[in-house]
């Protein structure tokens, strides 16, 4: 979840933690985003639940040329994260040398900047950084 330093202000930092959706049909956890379904039985019926915020990089790509909000981060990680839980997020790893990033480090969630909007506008998200419990 992306959210501007306003919408930060007013939602506050409860509601930004990481969560996903729980399936009551087969009780099986997808990504926040997918509010409407169960890709795995198709039920409609989801509610939501936090995830704890660790998992494992179980697959990467360097970014060298970005999308124009992320112009200046460049070089920068972005993951595959299969979290505790069960269910794969993207999301960038961050705080740690290109050179270190390896499949199947344990990484955990942090809140950080994300982007600055086109008003100047401050965007955070969910990044990942390596996990010092399990160093």
């Amino acid at each position: 979840m992306t959210v501007s330093a306003i919408e930060f202000s007013r939602l506050g930092p409860p509601k930004l933690r990481l969560y996903g959706m729980r399936c009551s049909g087969c009780g099986g956890i997808s990504p926040w985003w997918e509010k409407f379904h169960c890709y795995k039985c198709g039920n409609d019926k989801l509610t939501e639940v936090f995830l704890d915020g660790r998992g494992t990089l179980t697959n990467y790509t360097v970014v060298y040329y970005p999308p124009r909000d992320f112009l200046g981060q460049e070089p920068y990680v972005v993951g595959h994260i299969t979290m505790d839980e069960d269910v794969l997020m993207p999301a960038p790893v961050v705080d740690t040398a290109l050179e270190d990033v390896q499949v199947g480090t344990r990484v955990k969630a942090t809140l950080r900047r994300m982007k600055l909007g086109h008003e100047g506008d401050i965007y955070y998200s969910q990044k990942f950084v390596v996990d010092p419990a399990a160093a």
